[in-house]
């Protein structure tokens, strides 16, 4: 139990967090894309050797690229890495990092009216 300083009342723990149902969201539709299109898979792989690229990385980006490139490893198993982004103890940490999906969905351009 930690206490505040100056005062004997304890201070609040921060415990695990969800993830927000939006950025969910945003995972379900990377998914769904890349199921949609393998060839993709590619961007992904693209977007870790960018970070890796970086002389600095926080350690959380560095751990979730590390355990994105264990999945890869083994193969380009959509639902493998769909499974390991998607579960608690895993993919908590890289879904902190949405920016490593950064090109897979592209942005809806609405199209004119032709009236």
């Amino acid at each position: 139990m930690y206490y505040k300083r100056g005062s004997g009342a304890p201070r609040s723990r921060r415990g695990n967090r969800a993830t927000p149902a939006l950025h969910m969201d945003y995972f379900e539709q990377v998914f769904a894309e890349l199921r949609r299109h393998p060839d993709k898979i590619a961007i992904v792989r693209h977007n870790i050797a960018e970070f890796q690229a970086q002389p600095f990385l926080k350690k959380g980006l560095h751990t979730a690229i590390d355990r994105l490139l264990l999945v890869f490893e083994d193969s380009d198993d959509i639902e493998l890495l769909y499974r390991q982004v998607m579960s608690e103890d895993i993919g908590q940490r890289v879904r902190r990092y949405p920016l490593i999906f950064k090109g897979i969905i592209s942005p809806t351009v609405n199209a004119p009216d032709n009236d």
